[in-house]
C-alpha cells in the first residue's frame, strides 16, 4: 500500500505538464526513439549516445515497444513503477531484518513520502532505475554476508552490474561490495579472494562492451564531457546543503507533528506488540552488521562523488538528485538505530522512545505537504527553466508547428524542445548549432575568421536532404550565442523563409541557390587593413576596445584579447542627426546595431582582436557602444560625439 502511495504521488506530480524534462531527459527519450527506429544509440543531434550508460534508454524503448507508445509518454509511469518497487523491496527487507515493527513501518512511510526520492523520480532521468538496482544489490549482499546464502552473491553481482549500466557512478557500488567481500571476517583468505574476483567479474564484465564502444567512438570510455572541477570546500558545502534540505518540510505539517506527538506516544507505549516483530529473522549482531553495511556504502558513495566533482569529471555543481542514492541506506541505518532505542528503554524511557518514534512518523508524513502543494499549483512554481515549463505552453512557434506539422528532416537549434512538445508531424529532428567556434561556447579559444561560421552553416545546409526544414528559436533555453546564427541565417542562399512567429523563424531548405555576397567583411580584408599599423587613431581607451571611425566603419581593436572579450555581445546604438532617417517600425530614437564579434571581427597574431562594423550612410549625432552580458551588465561603455559621420 505504501509503495502504491509513493508511486501515485510521483505520477501525480507530472499530471499538469508531464514528467520533468531537461536536456538530459530528452537525450534519454530521443535515444530510446532511435533504438525503436533501428538507428542504434544516437540522440536528437544525430550524435552517438555516450555520456550515460545504456540501460535506462533501453528500458524506455522496451516499455514503449510493449505498450505501443512513444518513450516520452511511457517514461513517467515507468519511473513511478521503479519507485514503487524500490519502496516495496526496501520495506519488505526491513520488516524481515528488524526486531520491531514500528521502525520498519516508519522507514517504509519515509520512503513512500520522501521528497528527495520523489524529486528524482518525477523527472525523466535514470535515478529511479539506479535507486532500485542499487537497493536490490545492497539487500542481496547483506543476505549473503549475514546468512551465507549462496544464491545471493550472484544476485548481488547482477544488480550491481545493472546499477553500473544505469549510471557511471554505479562503479562505486561494485567497488564497495568487492572490497567488503575481501575484508569480511570469518572466511579463509583464498575463499574471500575467489568470491571477490567472481563478483567483480560478473558485475563488471557486462559493462566492458559499452566502455569499449565509447572509446572507439569518442576516445573516452565514459564519453567526452566538459571539465568543470569544483573546489573541495564548495563541493562539501553543496553536499551539506543538499543533505540538510532533507530535514525541512512545510510549517503546517510541523505544527501537526508537535500537536499529535503526545497522543501518538501514549497509544504506542500502551500497545506493546507494536515493538515486536514475529517476521524478523536475524539476531541483533546481524542487524548491526546490516546497519554498518548501509553506513559504509553511504560514505563510499560520498567519497566517489566528491572525487568526481573536484577532479573535473562531473558536472559543475552537486545537483540534489546526485545525493538521492544516499537517502535509502541512511534511512536503513536510522531504522536500525530507532529499533535499538525502542528495545533498550523501560518505563518513562520507553514512553520517550515511543514519542520520538511518533514524531518521526508525523514528520515523515509532513513531507507530503510539498507534494500536494506542487500538484495543486500545476507544477508551475518549480519547472520554469525546463522544456515542459508553462513558458513554452504559449509559444507561437510551437503553436504554428502543431497547426502545420512538418515532415521529413527538421533541423533546429533546440531539437529536444521539439521532441518534448510533440510536434505531430512524422519528422526526424537534428541539431543545427552555427556558432563561429564550438570552443567559444566553452570559454576557450577564439574564432579564426569572421566568415567561418557562415561557411560552416552553408556547408551543413548543402548536406541537408531535399525538402528539409529549419526551425530556429530566437529565445532558446540554453544557446546564449543565438545572435551569431541569426545574422548568418538571414543571408544564407539555401534558406527560404516559410513563417515567422513572434519567437522564432521557420525556413524551408532549398535545393540550390547562387552564392550571395559575403555578409560581413572577410578575414583577409581585415588583416590587410590592420597589417603593420593600428586601424585609425583610437578615440576611446580603457578596459574595453579602442574605438575609432575609418572609411564609414566603426573599428574596434584590442591587444591582448581574451576569449571573454570576443564572447561578450557588443552594444552599438547609432543616434541620427535627423530622426526621420530611422525606420518608423523601429519605435526608438536610435538604430540598434548590436552584434557579436565573429560576425564582423577576426583574431590576428593570436591575441589581437579587430572588428569593423559599417555605419549607416546618414548624418550621425552620436554613437554609444560597449560590451555587456545579460548577467553582469555593461563591461565597458563609450560615447563618440559630434562630426563622426564626416571622418
Amino acid at each position: 500500500m505504501l509503495a502504491a502511495l509513493g508511486a501515485s504521488l510521483v505520477w501525480a506530480r507530472g499530471i499538469a505538464w508531464g514528467p520533468g524534462l531537461n536536456p538530459d531527459s530528452l537525450n534519454y527519450v530521443t535515444t530510446a526513439q532511435s533504438l525503436l527506429a533501428g538507428e542504434g544509440f544516437s540522440n536528437a543531434r544525430g550524435e552517438p549516445y555516450t555520456q550515460w550508460p545504456p540501460l535506462y534508454p533501453l528500458a524506455l524503448a522496451a516499455a514503449a515497444g510493449l505498450c505501443a507508445l512513444d518513450p516520452l509518454d511511457v517514461a513517467g509511469p515507468l519511473n513511478a513503477v521503479f519507485f514503487a518497487l524500490t519502496v516495496f523491496f526496501a520495506g519488505r527487507w526491513l520488516l524481515r531484518r528488524l526486531q520491531a515493527r514500528l521502525p520498519a513501518a516508519w522507514a517504509a512511510l519515509a520512503l513512500a513520502l520522501s521528497l528527495p526520492l520523489a524529486d528524482a523520480s518525477s523527472w525523466i532521468l535514470s535515478e529511479p532505475l539506479f535507486l532500485l538496482t542499487a537497493t536490490l544489490a545492497l539487500i542481496e549482499a547483506d543476505a549473503f554476508l549475514a546468512a551465507g546464502k549462496a544464491r545471493s552473491l550472484p544476485a548481488a553481482a547482477a544488480f550491481a552490474a545493472l546499477a553500473w549500466q544505469t549510471r557511471y557512478v554505479g562503479a562505486a557500488l561494485l567497488l564497495f561490495l568487492a572490497l567488503l567481500l575481501l575484508l569480511r571476517r570469518g572466511a579463509p583468505l583464498r575463499r574471500k579472494l575467489l568470491e571477490a574476483a567472481a563478483f567483480a567479474a560478473a558485475a563488471g564484465l557486462p559493462m566492458a562492451p559499452w566502455l569499449l564502444r565509447n572509446y572507439l567512438v569518442e576516445g573516452a570510455p565514459a564519453g567526452i564531457r566538459g571539465a568543470f572541477a569544483l573546489a573541495l570546500p564548495q563541493t562539501l558545502r553543496e553536499i551539506g546543503g543538499g543533505l540538510w534540505a532533507w530535514t525541512h518540510f512545510e510549517l503546517p505539517a510541523a505544527a501537526a507533528a508537535i500537536a499529535l506527538a503526545a497522543l501518538g506516544a501514549s497509544r504506542l507505549a500502551a500497545r506493546g506488540p507494536l515493538t515486536r516483530n514475529r517476521r524478523a529473522r536475524p539476531a541483533p549482531p546481524a542487524a548491526a552488521r546490516s546497519a554498518a553495511l548501509c553506513v559504509w556504502f553511504s560514505l563510499t558513495y560520498l567519497l566517489v562523488l566528491v572525487a568526481a566533482m573536484v577532479s573535473g569529471n562531473a558536472y559543475n555543481r552537486v545537483w540534489p538528485r546526485f545525493l538521492a542514492p544516499l537517502y535509502i541506506p541512511l534511512l536503513f541505518a536510522a531504522a536500525f538505530a530507532l529499533e535499538r532505542l525502542l528495545s533498550r528503554r523501560r518505563g518513562a524511557g520507553r514512553l520517550a522512545a515511543a514519542a520520538v518514534a511518533a514524531a518521526l512518523c508525523l514528520w515523515t508524513a509532513g513531507q507530503a505537504a510539498p507534494h500536494a502543494r506542487r500538484i495543486a499549483q500545476a507544477n508551475s512554481a518549480e519547472i520554469d527553466l525546463v522544456y515542459n515549463a508553462p513558458r513554452w505552453a504559449e509559444s507561437e512557434t510551437l503553436r504554428y508547428l502543431r497547426e502545420n506539422p512538418l515532415d521529413g528532416m527538421v533541423y533546429s537549434n533546440e531539437p529536444r524542445l521539439l521532441v518534448a512538445m510533440h510536434n505531430p508531424g512524422s519528422a526526424v529532428y537534428r541539431g543545427l548549432y552555427v556558432a563561429a567556434d564550438r570552443e567559444l561556447l566553452l570559454g576557450g579559444g577564439l574564432p579564426a575568421s569572421a566568415s567561418a561560421g557562415q561557411e560552416r552553416l552553408d556547408a551543413r545546409l548543402d548536406a541537408a536532404p531535399h525538402g528539409a526544414w529549419l526551425v530556429w528559436f530566437r529565445n532558446p533555453l540554453r544557446d546564449n550565442l543565438v545572435g551569431y546564427g541569426e545574422a548568418w541565417l538571414r543571408v544564407s542562399p539555401r534558406l527560404e523563409r516559410a513563417a515567422e512567429p513572434a519567437d522564432g523563424v521557420i525556413y524551408r531548405i532549398r535545393a540550390a541557390a547562387a552564392a550571395p555576397p559575403p555578409p560581413v567583411e572577410s578575414g583577409a580584408a581585415l588583416r590587410a587593413a590592420a597589417a603593420g599599423r593600428r586601424v585609425g587613431e583610437p578615440r576611446v581607451g580603457g578596459p574595453g576596445f579602442d574605438v575609432s571611425v575609418r572609411d564609414g566603419n566603426l573599428v574596434y581593436v584590442k591587444q591582448p584579447c581574451t576569449a571573454r572579450d570576443a564572447r561578450m555581445r557588443f552594444m552599438l546604438h547609432v543616434y541620427p542627426a535627423d530622426k526621420a532617417d530611422l525606420p518608423a517600425a523601429e519605435g526608438r530614437d536610435f538604430a540598434n546595431l548590436d552584434f557579436y564579434f565573429p560576425q564582423y571581427g577576426v583574431v590576428l597574431e593570436g591575441d589581437k582582436c579587430v572588428a569593423r562594423h559599417p555605419l549607416p550612410g546618414y548624418a550621425v549625432e552620436r554613437i554609444e557602444t560597449g560590451q555587456y552580458t545579460p548577467a553582469e551588465g555593461a563591461a565597458w561603455r563609450a560615447v563618440l560625439r559630434t562630426a563622426v559621420d564626416s571622418e
